[in-house]
This record gives C-alpha cells, sequence and structure tokens, in this order.
C-alpha cells in the first residue's frame, strides 16, 4: 500500500472520519487516463508539499492508504495550465523516482473509504524521509551539478555564489579584477 496525503476541511473530518470521501461528489480534477477523462483526487507525496495548509487550522491533512496501481504522479503545472498537446506527464506511481518533479502531485479515481483513511500525527507517525518534494528536487538537481563539476571548479562556484549573495569580494577570473561591494579593487 501507498500512503498519500490529502487535505480536507477541518469543521468536515468526523463526517469524513465516518463515511469517506466519494469520488463523484468530491473530486477536484478531470484529466485524462488512458485516453479517457476521469475525475481524480489530487494527493501530496509529503504533508509539506502545501505549507500553507500544512501550517492551517482550518485543514486537517489525511493519510489515504491506495494501492500503488490506482495513483499517479504528475507535476503541479499540469493541474494550472492544461498541457496542448494533452500529455499530462502521468507516471505511475510505482515507476515515479522521487525528486523528478519539483512540485509533484498524486491522482487517484477511486472513492475513499473510512478503513482507509487516519489523520496525520507529526509526533507519533513514521517519519517523512525529506523535507519537502521541492527541497529534494533542487538538492538532487545540486547534487547531480556538483559531480560532473570538477571538484575545485564546483567549490570555487558556490563560493563566488555566496559572496555574491553576501555583496562581499567577488573575483572575476575572465578579466583578473577583484570586486568589493560594487567596486573595483583592482
Amino acid at each position: 500500500m501507498a500512503t498519500i496525503y490529502y487535505y480536507v476541511d477541518s469543521s468536515k473530518i468526523d463526517k469524513i472520519r465516518s463515511f469517506g470521501l466519494k469520488l463523484s461528489e468530491n473530486y477536484t480534477h478531470t484529466i485524462p487516463i488512458g485516453d479517457l477523462p476521469k475525475r481524480v483526487f489530487v494527493g501530496l507525496l509529503n504533508p509539506r508539499d502545501d505549507m500553507f495548509k500544512y501550517n492551517s487550522n482550518e485543514y486537517t491533512c489525511i493519510k489515504v492508504d491506495l494501492y500503488p496501481e490506482q495513483c499517479y504522479v504528475l507535476n503541479e503545472v499540469s493541474l494550472i495550465i492544461t498541457p496542448k498537446d494533452g500529455d499530462y506527464g502521468l507516471i505511475p506511481l510505482g515507476d515515479y523516482l522521487y525528486g523528478y518533479y519539483e512540485k509533484p502531485r498524486v491522482v487517484f479515481n477511486t472513492s475513499i473509504l473510512p478503513e482507509q483513511i487516519e489523520i496525520l500525527d507529526d509526533v507519533m507517525d513514521e517519519p517523512i524521509l525529506f523535507e519537502s518534494s521541492k527541497d529534494l528536487f533542487y538538492q538532487i538537481r545540486v547534487n547531480k551539478l556538483i559531480d560532473e563539476m570538477d571538484p575545485q571548479e564546483a567549490y570555487s562556484a558556490l563560493c563566488e555564489y555566496l559572496d555574491y549573495k553576501e555583496g562581499k569580494v567577488l573575483s572575476n577570473l575572465d578579466n583578473h579584477s577583484v570586486t568589493k561591494e560594487n567596486k573595483t579593487v583592482y
């Protein structure tokens, strides 16, 4: 079973725990799955992938246990802007590599039964292995760039960037000049 995180209105949590969520009445999007338009719920791989709802008392995060075959992952942008070619970039959950999408969303087209629902408990639940999907996405990209670079080159690039952010000394290796606080020193 796969655990998918889904936010619901906190005022309705008792009803949801008792009766579940019927897809036909509560779906959030309609997308093509297997060339047919399907009504779907849109969940998360990590509850911190929606920090607004995570920090809000108006929403409660539920953990939904689903079979991986029922779930597909796509990038959030596909839900906001419909792809011209109709390709939503759906990846079966079992084939998805964590960190592939910057803002992954899990779509599933099945009702949520009460026995599949558990309320997220940050204190007692099993730990989540990464802070957020977006952080993981960038960590993977940065590590890949560093792995492809010469170590000295990577170190120099990171130092230059950090110096630039802090407005400190910058060296320009092309024209052999050094800049401090936007003034050329030599």
